[in-house]
């Protein structure tokens, strides 16, 4: 039996452990799906030094940074090799159908990110979004090569625009900002928030989010 995947591979570790996670039916998801988080290359920790030691360097080389594979198994059932690659044929030909599969599977990653970040109580750990990915890859594969980051067949998917307008030069805001000729205003965070976890199905945080800009948009005029 063949499973439809979408796979992103991130940079750095994500704050999900290594393993499979499964997510229940719900919502827009009619069937049950698994999730398969795996990280590669994973630098060796350095020994632990004293506090009240340090030590000298001669050289600063970049350190190393691990990559994540995040894998999200559908509970679709493929019959066979000829059905799975007309699936294929028909989701990676449509851009509608390629973003809502990988839209639907970055919403699950960022569900249990959620979870993560409530349950360890570290704000730190961040939701993740396919224009931050080195990889996005959509195929089918048996379930014993999905569990090990493997597949049958894939295509692997351009990375999608920056959710931002053309005209906008991020650099010269930094720049600004830096100098001192410039500030974030707090609703411009808090907008971007509230845009974030409406993306991710989040919406009483998303309309709490809402009312804290209007509170300062009020409170702080621009």
């Amino acid at each position: 039996m063949l499973l439809p995947f979408v796979q992103l591979e991130l940079p750095g570790a994500i704050g999900l452990a290594d393993g499979r996670y499964l997510a229940a039916a719900g919502g827009e998801q009619s069937e049950d799906r698994v999730l398969i988080v795996q990280t590669q290359d994973a630098p060796r920790r350095a020994r632990r030094l004293s506090r009240r030691r340090s030590r000298p360097v001669e050289e600063a080389e970049p350190a190393k940074v691990p990559v994540t594979r995040v894998t999200v198994a559908a509970g679709e059932r493929l019959a066979d090799r000829s059905a799975a690659d007309a699936w294929l044929q028909r989701v990676s030909a449509s851009p509608e159908r390629r973003t809502r599969a990988v839209r639907s599977a970055t919403t699950l990653i960022n569900l249990a990110l959620s979870a993560q970040r409530a349950g360890s109580g570290d704000p730190l750990v961040q939701d993740i979004g396919a224009t931050r990915a080195l990889a996005v890859r959509i195929g089918y594969g048996t379930g014993d090569e999905l569990a090990d980051g493997r597949f049958t067949e894939a295509r692997e998917l351009s990375r999608p625009r920056e959710g931002r307008l053309d005209d906008v030069d991020p650099q010269s805001r930094v720049a600004a900002v830096l100098g001192g000729r410039s500030e974030v205003h707090p609703a411009e965070t808090m907008l971007l928030r509230a845009r974030l976890d409406l993306q991710a199905g989040r919406l009483p945080e998303a309309s709490a989010q809402l009312r804290a800009a209007v509170f300062a948009l009020r409170r702080h005029p621009p």
